[in-house]
């Protein structure tokens, strides 16, 4: 019988990946990073019987997973019609001090049937933080932003991204209620960021999210979407991303790289002040100086 998780440690942190069983909240459908915890922080920092870095191809799909070795696991699901004969491997890599390195590739195959873009999103469902909302930079000044409900105003693009290069949807400037007419993800916040970097506050935690390519990388939040909260009257948030690339050729694979710090912001050397803004935008040039960041070869 072959597992459904498997457990990996690095550095300060520890975590369950495990396929789309159920684990706690009632649904077959939640696979990617079950539990994350700390040893700055004894509770995870994942929404009870849901994930993090839960890739939309993966939801639902019955992706088989495997341990690659004693800090990764790699999930993975085949080209079948269901999936427009797309080949989809995710591997999440726990790397000390505090991070999950994860790479998402996906191939067309034979039977692919051709499109102008290829979409892919990840959810986060995070675990009772006090505030909802994100903290990213805009126009060169860090900002906070919460959207109002599920559905309305979710979805912020890149800075230097122009309109016309949105996907369709993208290219109408009003955020409305969309009732479930379309993706919930698909108003306009009419916020947008410099970087392809955002991050939230758990509990003290830093919880950040960084990816390798600046034009093709949005996120989209809802304030109630992982449902319950620990904290009395409250829902837990989705603080979810997505990527937008060309359309896939044939056996010609195209890859994102993401990486998540889940760290306590500390007074440090290179962060004398502690805060937590400070936390971030030195993580993200660790992350760029390992992984060069699409879109952003000149951009300083």
């Amino acid at each position: 019988m072959s597992e459904h998780c498997y457990f990996i440690s690095a550095g300060e942190l520890r975590a369950f990946v495990g396929d789309d069983t159920d684990h706690g909240g009632g649904r077959d459908e939640h696979s990617g990073v079950w539990f994350l915890t700390s040893i700055k922080d004894g509770h995870t920092a994942v929404s009870r019987g849901n994930g993090v870095l839960l890739f939309g191809h993966h939801r639902g799909t019955r992706p088989s997973v495997r341990r690659v070795d004693g800090t990764s696991v790699e999930l993975f699901k085949e080209a079948v019609e269901a999936n427009n004969h797309v080949e989809t491997r995710g591997t999440y890599r726990l790397v000390a001090p505090h991070y999950i390195d994860y790479e998402m590739t996906a191939a067309a195959r034979s039977g692919h049937r051709p499109q102008h873009r290829a979409s892919f999103s990840w959810c986060c469902y995070v675990n009772s933080p006090a505030e909802k909302g994100i903290h990213f930079l805009e126009n060169g000044l860090w900002t906070y932003y919460c959207n109002p409900v599920h559905g309305q105003g979710a979805m912020v693009f890149p800075t230097d991204l122009n309109a016309a290069d949105r996907e369709p949807w993208g290219q109408q400037p009003a955020t409305v209620f969309l009732d479930g007419r379309r993706n919930f993800g698909h108003s306009d916040s009419g916020r947008t960021f410099d970087y392809p970097f955002y991050f939230g506050m758990i509990r003290g935690m830093m919880y950040q999210i960084m990816a390798d390519d600046y034009p093709g990388f949005r996120f989209f939040l809802s304030p109630s979407g992982a449902g319950q909260s620990l904290l009395p009257g409250q829902s837990s948030p989705a603080w979810d991303f997505a990527w937008e690339t060309d359309g896939l050729r044939v056996d010609e694979p195209v890859s994102l790289r993401v990486r998540v710090a889940y760290k306590r912001p500390a007074k440090t050397d290179a962060v004398p002040n502690g805060y937590a803004a400070d936390h971030a935008w030195l993580e993200f040039q660790r992350f760029r100086e390992t992984y060069p960041v699409r879109g952003m070869e000149t951009k300083r």
